[in-house]
């Protein structure tokens, strides 16, 4: 199995705004690690101002140069199940942006984050254990209407990533739309594309306390596309180094093997002054499950 690293793991917030040949110097540094191939992220910013088709075809050029592999492409959005249709025809077209992006990268994956359910109003993330918690859904609040949106959407953009031969790898964080096993497999057989299905995020499946084997298991090789591995250990933000918490690599790589499961793992550690070390001590554990040394 190849092993990426994420490139807005590298800058001090994942969202940074690329700059010059910032994305090149990245995927040096991941070269240097040992990787096998390197992650991007866009913006709405990024779309406009930075991925130009010049940028996108040089950096692809840099990758193949020093043998990296370009893998996922980050599309960022809330507005997947906005009711205005403005905002829908809006996000489809900064979707489209990204995938003509991605296409030139030579990235064969976008990764698209998915919202809340529309209108709602959490309480505050970091609140006291005492504190009450809730998301202040609006009166009236249709679940099933919130869902086909969503669906509907996402099978619109389906049809676009086709044009360029992508396929889309939804992140389904907790307290999402769609965070657990089963409604990713209803998501997926909503869609029912050959170019959808799920990234599955390890740290997600934990912090939300679902085991992750089951839930590969549950999934199947078909319905996911794409791997992110990054630990919690139950207590902090649930984004460490693979090895740094509670789950068992060497069982994931086990279960994956064992269910067919042919594509890529990507570490992922965010939020970090020292990526370098970060990364580097996730790809060595990594390696070590994956050759079953523990």
């Amino acid at each position: 199995m190849k092993i990426h690293s994420v490139a807005w793991g590298w800058t001090l917030t994942p969202e940074d705004m690329p700059v010059g040949d910032s994305l090149i110097d990245i995927a040096d540094g991941v070269k240097a690690l040992g990787f096998d191939g390197v992650d991007y992220l866009s913006t709405r910013e990024s779309l406009d101002e930075y991925f130009t088709q010049p940028v996108c075809e040089k950096i692809k050029r840099h990758l193949a140069a020093i043998g990296l592999d370009a893998g996922g492409f980050v599309f960022q959005s809330d507005e997947w199940n906005n009711p205005d249709k403005t905002a829908g025809e809006l996000q489809l077209a900064y979707f489209a942006k990204c995938a003509r992006a991605a296409s030139w990268i030579g990235a064969p994956i976008i990764s698209c984050i998915i919202p809340r359910p529309f209108g709602s109003k959490p309480t505050r993330g970091n609140a006291s254990p005492s504190e009450k918690q809730t998301f202040n859904l609006p009166k009236g609040y249709s679940y099933q209407a919130d869902w086909d949106r969503f669906a509907s959407s996402l099978d619109k953009a389906c049809g676009i990533a086709a044009d360029y031969g992508i396929t889309i790898a939804l992140e389904c964080f907790p307290k999402s739309l769609c965070s657990t096993p089963h409604a990713m497999i209803q998501i997926v057989n909503d869609i029912d594309r050959p170019n959808f299905g799920i990234q599955l995020d390890t740290a997600h499946l934990m912090n939300q306390r679902l085991d992750v084997e089951t839930t590969i298991y549950q999934l199947g090789a078909d319905r996911i596309k794409h791997l992110h591995c990054k630990d919690s250990d139950g207590l902090t933000r649930g984004n460490l180094p693979a090895g740094s918490g509670l789950v068992d690599y060497t069982r994931v790589f086990d279960v994956l093997e064992d269910i067919g499961y042919k594509g890529r793992a990507s570490v992922e550690v965010e939020f970090t002054d020292n990526p370098a070390r970060y990364m580097k001590q996730a790809l060595d554990h990594l390696k070590l499950c994956l050759a079953r040394g523990y």
